[in-house]
């Protein structure tokens, strides 16, 4: 069957296409059996105080996550969520290229690390 729901991101809605593998319709009428998108499963259920919709693809090779954050304050919920972004973008890079060191003293501690082996 076909199911609708009401997204007003654009941005959740191209993440929600690309998940099902859906095309994103700009006129009203019903989609083409190209453009439908496929969800092994559909159900709605509450994390914490909020209702979510969640789409099972079923897919193990899905190039969509989502990570849902949950914390005490708004400002520690919006640190973690910067955390985890710049994580997706250091890994993002890391893959498209090995030229990158690592830092924050990861190769002083590497270093260290050899020469205590080395020593022994």
């Amino acid at each position: 069957g076909i199911m609708t729901v009401k997204i007003p991101s654009k941005f959740d809605i191209r993440r929600l296409c690309k998940s099902t593998n859906a095309t994103t319709l700009v006129r009203l009428g019903a989609p083409a059996a190209e453009e439908a998108g496929y969800a092994k499963s559909v159900r709605v259920t509450e994390i914490g105080d909020t209702k979510v919709v969640l789409f099972d693809v079923g897919d193990e090779g899905s190039r969509v996550s989502t990570i849902v954050v949950r914390g005490a304050t708004h400002n520690m919920m919006d640190d973690v969520e910067r955390a985890i972004d710049d994580a997706v973008n250091v890994f993002k890079t890391l893959c498209r290229s090995s030229a990158l060191v690592p830092g924050a003293g990861a190769t002083e501690i590497e270093l260290a690390h050899q020469l205590r082996e080395f020593g022994i």
